[in-house]
C-alpha cells in the first residue's frame, strides 16, 4: 500500500503514518535480533515495504534532530535499534552485554572464510598453514559460520560460510558491504587460492536479500 504526505492519512482502515512509526517503533525495541520487512509486514499487513522503509527513514530523522543516542540501522537483512558508535564503548561496560571475544588465529579463520566463501578446511589450512579444525569448530560453536554445502570431490568434504548471526555481530546488512582487503591493511596474495576452480560459486547467504 502506497502511503503519500500527510501523517494523519490512514493506512488502508488501521492506522495512521504516525500510528505505524509508533508500532514500528516498539517492535523494534523489543526484538533481540533484527526483523526483516517480510516479518514486518507479516505483523503488520496493512503497510507496504515503502510505508515500513519511510517510517524508519521518519524515525531516524526524529532520532537524530533530538540527538537521541540510538538509530535504526540495517543489519544482517533487516532492522535492529542500535546505539551510535560514539556509545557503544560505554554501552559494553554494562555486565548485561554479551561481547564475543576472538583469539587473533580464530579471527584470521573468520576473515579466511568470510572473503572466500565457500570454503573447505583444506582450504582454509593452505591459506593460513596450520591446522585449523579446532578454530573452525570455535566459529561454529560462536555460531559465526556454519556449513554451507559439499563440495563436489572425492570424501565430499564440507564447504564453509557465514551466517545471519556474524552480519548482526559486525553490523553489516549484506556480505557485499564487506570492507576492502585494502581498506584493512591487507595483503591480498594471502588469501589467493590456486587450488580454487575459477568459477568457483557465489557464497549462499543467510540473510535475505537487502533490507
Amino acid at each position: 500500500m502506497v502511503f503519500h504526505n500527510g501523517a494523519h492519512r490512514k493506512l488502508g482502515n488501521v492506522m495512521t503514518f504516525e500510528e505505524l512509526q509508533r508500532t514500528l517503533e516498539a517492535l523494534l525495541f523489543t526484538a533481540s535480533r533484527p526483523l526483516t520487512l517480510k516479518q514486518l509486514a507479516a505483523i503488520l499487513p496493512d503497510a507496504g515495504a515503502s510505508d515500513l522503509r519511510r517510517a524508519v527513514e521518519a524515525l531516524n530523522q526524529v532520532y537524530a534532530s533530538s540527538e537521541r543516542v540510538f538509530r535504526i540501522e540495517q543489519v544482517a537483512g533487516g532492522m535492529q535499534m542500535r546505539t551510535i558508535a560514539e556509545y557503544r564503548s560505554w554501552v559494553q561496560k554494562l555486565e548485561e552485554v554479551k561481547t564475543i571475544k576472538l583469539s587473533m588465529p580464530v579471527l584470521e579463520t573468520l576473515a579466511i572464510v568470510a572473503y572466500k566463501q565457500p570454503i573447505t578446511r583444506a582450504s582454509v589450512e593452505f591459506i593460513r598453514g596450520v591446522d585449523s579444525s579446532h578454530t573452525l569448530r570455535t566459529l561454529m560453536q560462536r555460531r559465526l559460520i556454519r556449513i554451507v554445502g559439499r563440495e563436489m570431490l572425492p570424501g565430499r568434504p564440507s564447504l564453509y560460510g557465514t551466517t545471519r548471526t556474524f552480519l548482526e555481530v559486525f553490523g553489516l546488512s549484506h556480505l557485499k558491504h564487506l570492507p576492502n582487503l585494502q581498506e584493512l591493511g591487507m595483503d591480498t596474495a594471502q588469501l589467493e587460492l590456486p587450488l580454487d576452480p575459477p568459477d568457483a560459486p557465489d557464497a549462499p547467504e543467510e540473510a535475505p536479500s537487502q533490507k
